[in-house]
């Protein structure tokens, strides 16, 4: 995984230095740009918060699971071959399906087919919750089958009416969550106020946003901080079915789940995982078939694309243009969903699967936009931010902020001394992310050298000696 720009983590604690950023201007201040003041809302500095998440009631039978009962018993049946042994508890936990009314209704109708049995005597004594399960031969060769098309074996997917009728209620329930709400989710960045209230804007507007500037001032970062900006939390379901196919949602690598427990109503249908706003990042690494589902020959159920993944949250593309195709041809591949809200997806069958595309989409460069995408294409992405190079007042604090969270004492001799010698007649321009760069070469240089961990104009001429070419 690449390292964030500056400011990409969490905010910095007030004793680690961290200035709580002043109040933001009122819309329509001088202080912000002209086109900035036309288009801020009035009243959009107050908080405006989502009403509370609406939970999916657990299902109390079969057909409240909103699935094929024989698909069910097809699932449970793969995961009693799969784990070997199981008791009927077990497995319900393992489906994430209750077990009264919906899991002894499947245990039941795969006995009676001979395809499971309980390991030993007793098994009408001790009831479903504790009986020990097993395939028969029969079952385990039945299991085979299935798997062979499909081998999904986790927690029990949701419908495909059930996903796209949730997340529909989940993102229309949002709300803009105010402008000082984005100040404050930005305080631990050092941006002019104008680039605040641009990536504001651009959030309330609903995206695509374009973040564009020279490297390492932290457009990373920015973008990371737009899904804290989201807020709130989101339901995950672990998989979805569709025509008896499934592919998998939940990716432990994206999804971080949150308890439960403070919740008004904690118990909900556990197919869906309570997470925090999705943030899903790629990089030039990205290719066209991420954004499609993709079929895990191994396993033999499908993944979900990076799009389905961030629902609900943020995606970025970040060094846009430095992927291995043009950058019109990804643009070609969301002018769809961009201007409709819906996406599709194309399972191996061909059949096609419509999506609510819901991805707050931003692209982040280093390059110059017009050299990237055509008018047209530009047009596509209204809401542009571009991240100048930090001024001299900015560079100072950000300075000052890092060597707070490092635990170095901040030195003013020592740092005019590095401007003035390898800014000021280096002839180099600041960039946001230099401060935390040359710091931690500083600090190596502390360690080799078992020298006092002190801000020096000694220090600074081997840190910059080794970072500056």
């Amino acid at each position: 995984m690449r390292s964030a720009p500056y400011g990409a983590g969490q905010p910095p604690s007030p004793a680690a230095g961290s200035a709580q950023p002043a109040r933001p201007p009122l819309p329509g201040s001088p202080s912000l740009p002209l086109a900035v003041r036309m288009v801020a809302k009035p009243g959009s500095s107050g908080p405006n918060q989502a009403p509370p998440l609406s939970l999916p009631p657990r299902p109390t039978t079969l057909e409240e699971t909103d699935l094929d009962p024989a698909f069910l018993e097809e699932h449970a049946l793969k995961v009693v071959a799969t784990l070997g042994t199981v008791t009927g508890n077990d497995l319900a936990e393992h489906l994430h399906l209750p077990l009264a009314g919906v899991v002894e209704p499947i245990i039941g109708a795969l006995r009676r087919e001979n395809l499971i049995e309980p390991v030993g005597g007793g098994a009408a004594m001790i009831g479903a919750a504790g009986m020990i399960l097993r395939a028969t031969e029969r079952g385990a060769h039945r299991a085979h089958l299935i798997s062979e098309r499909n081998g999904y074996a986790g927690p029990a997917p949701v419908s495909l009416n059930s996903y796209v009728r949730g997340l529909k209620e989940q993102v229309s329930a949002r709300r803009f969550p105010g402008r000082d709400h984005v100040w404050r989710r930005l305080a631990h960045l050092v941006l002019a106020d104008e680039i605040v209230d641009r990536v504001g804007l651009g959030v309330e507007s609903g995206g695509p946003i374009f973040i564009y500037g020279n490297p390492g001032n932290g457009k990373t970062a920015i973008a990371a901080a737009i899904a804290r900006i989201l807020g709130g939390e989101m339901l995950v379901p672990y998989a979805v079915e569709v025509d008896g196919h499934v592919f998998r949602v939940f990716d432990s690598s994206v999804h971080r789940p949150l308890p439960v427990d403070a919740l008004p109503n904690a118990r909900f249908d556990d197919r869906w995982a309570l997470c925090q706003v999705p943030f899903v990042q790629v990089g030039g690494e990205l290719r066209l078939d991420q954004l499609d589902l993709t079929w895990n020959e191994r396993q033999r159920f499908y993944d979900s694309p990076i799009q389905v993944k961030a629902a609900g949250g943020v995606l970025l593309v970040d060094d846009f243009g430095r992927q291995a195709y043009p950058p019109d041809h990804l643009l070609n591949r969301w002018i769809v969903p961009l201007e409709t809200g819906i996406d599709y997806l194309t399972l191996a069958t061909g059949r096609q699967v419509a999506l609510p595309f819901t991805s707050m989409l931003v692209f982040a460069t280093n390059l110059t936009p017009r050299d990237l995408v055509d008018e047209a294409f530009l047009r596509r992405l209204p809401c542009k931010v571009e991240v100048p190079d930090p001024s001299a007042d900015a560079f100072h604090e950000i300075f000052r902020r890092t060597s707070a969270e490092m635990g170095v004492e901040f030195n003013e001799a020592a740092f005019a001394y590095l401007v003035d010698r390898y800014y000021t007649h280096g002839n180099r321009v600041f960039r946001a992310s230099q401060p935390r760069d040359i710091l931690r070469l500083m600090l190596s240089s502390v360690r080799y050298f078992g020298a006092p961990a002190l801000m020096t104009a000694q220090l600074m001429d081997v840190a910059a000696g080794l970072y500056f070419v």
